[in-house]
């Protein structure tokens, strides 16, 4: 049998298996075959993957296209995650109206645009948007909602959301639990607590990244989650916890799963890497906040542990004049898509010993299995989309912004040097980046429509 393409040499790392020293074959957009290392067989194409790892493409479930600059954030971003080993990311639409014209806006945009496949979540903020969620999730192929339990009063105003309460969130959890498939992505923070804080500390003074901890901190995420848990089991919704940011939710989220197993939790690079002690000021402002060192190496636990299902970026692109001024004026906020695989393998693999299998589960198996993408993305087995990443795990890459081609123009990794470096994407059986290049080309990305 000719294969249109082999890939040899490579150390490829399979979810639930691990590195295994086999050869991959593709035919068109699939693979179809792993072959016994060395296995002659003729192909039109071959890599030679020797010395490199080959991992899933990563799937970040957790991006804001659109806040950056909307006509072109599918163009940047896509291409910035190509680079970067990310073949598919989830975007959130947000409107306080019916989705057909957002969806229109943004599946014009970026089956124009993106370099990466794409799937599209739905923020979920008024009544008759949960009314129409058959409509949503049977014709437009969206099956994930957020709520931010954040949103009282007029805390989601500066992004033209409705105010929320509890009886919307039972409605919309109730509605979701009756249509297996689909998933709740819940924002979980206390913010009435929250502001009272807020209140308090401003007229102190305090202007730093610490009070940006001390206005939202642990216990007002950990409070929240538990009781979006108890809503979640009370009608059989399954609940993704979006950026986990504190010790204490992952404590309730381990003890709430003895009674309820339909509860996924998501990190963020940058909650594995930086405190409100580093020295990054307002560009480190984030919703939840950066927080200790103890609750940053409570997350790798979580990791290693499976506490954490996934890794999401919360990537936002915005220009860093939008992150400037005081810690309660800036905006909040971070484009750290390009940086999950970096982190994962650099601070995880490298540092703390974090095996490959589990970097693959986190940015790849386990977002497939949650969003519906499963298996035909987050595997390497025959059938699944040809969606890989040769990994060089000593190469070392000290971070300038400009180099990571988002269109925000900050990082707070500006600086730092990772050991492990995404070198090569494959997307579809296609070569879309290749040793700091992009290959790819725009509107090569395509949409996915789920089904439940």
């Amino acid at each position: 049998m000719e294969f249109d393409m082999v890939i040899r040499n490579g150390r490829v790392v399979l979810p639930g298996i691990g590195p295994q020293e086999v050869d991959l074959a593709i035919n068109g957009e699939r693979i179809v075959a792993h072959l016994q290392r060395g296995t002659q067989v003729e192909a039109q194409k071959s890599l030679d993957a020797e010395g490199k790892v080959i991992i899933p493409g990563a799937i970040d479930a957790h991006t804001h296209l659109g806040f950056g600059d909307p006509e072109t954030d599918y163009r940047t971003e896509t291409r910035a995650a190509a680079l970067h080993g990310v073949t598919t990311l989830l975007n959130f639409l947000m409107s306080t109206e019916s989705y057909d014209k957002e969806y229109e806006v943004n599946r014009n945009r970026a089956d124009a645009q993106a370099y990466v496949d794409y799937a599209l979540h739905a923020v979920a903020s008024t009544s008759e948007q949960v009314r129409e969620v058959d409509h949503y999730i049977n014709d437009l192929g969206i099956t994930s909602f957020k709520f931010f339990m954040s949103f009282r009063g007029e805390e989601g105003s500066y992004l033209g959301l409705s105010p929320i309460d509890d009886g919307f969130m039972y409605q919309l959890f109730s509605e979701m639990g009756q249509r297996k498939g689909t998933v709740v992505c819940v924002h979980t923070e206390n913010i009435e607590v929250a502001w009272k804080l807020r209140d308090d500390l401003q007229a102190s003074g305090r202007d730093d990244l610490k009070a940006w901890n001390d206005a939202r901190p642990n216990f007002i995420e950990a409070e929240a989650a538990l009781r979006a848990m108890t809503f979640a089991r009370q009608t059989d919704c399954s609940l993704y916890i979006v950026h986990a940011s504190a010790r204490e939710t992952l404590d309730e989220v381990r003890r709430f799963r003895s009674r309820y197993d339909k509860i996924f939790v998501e990190t963020c690079p940058h909650y594995l890497t930086h405190t409100y002690d580093s020295p990054v000021g307002t560009y480190g402002k984030q919703n939840p906040p950066l927080r200790s060192s103890e609750d940053l190496e409570a997350l790798w636990e979580a990791i290693a542990d499976g506490t954490v299902t996934t890794i999401g970026s919360d990537h936002a692109p915005r220009l860093k004049d939008r992150k400037e001024g005081t810690i309660w004026t800036a905006s909040p906020g971070q484009p750290n898509m390009p940086l999950i695989l970096p982190v994962l393998i650099s601070e995880g693999v490298h540092r703390r010993g974090l095996s490959l299998e589990r970097v693959v589960e986190v940015t790849a198996a386990n977002p497939a299995r949650v969003f519906g993408l499963w298996p035909q993305k987050g595997s390497l087995r025959p059938g699944a989309d040809a969606d890989l990443v040769f990994v060089d795990m000593d190469k070392e890459v000290t971070i300038r912004t400009g180099d990571l081609q988002s269109r925000a123009d900050y990082s707070i990794y500006d600086g730092w040097k990772f050991t492990g470096w995404p070198v090569l994407t494959m997307l579809r059986g296609q070569v879309v980046s290749q040793d700091g290049n992009v290959t790819g080309t725009e509107g090569y990305g395509k949409f996915i429509h789920r089904t439940v």
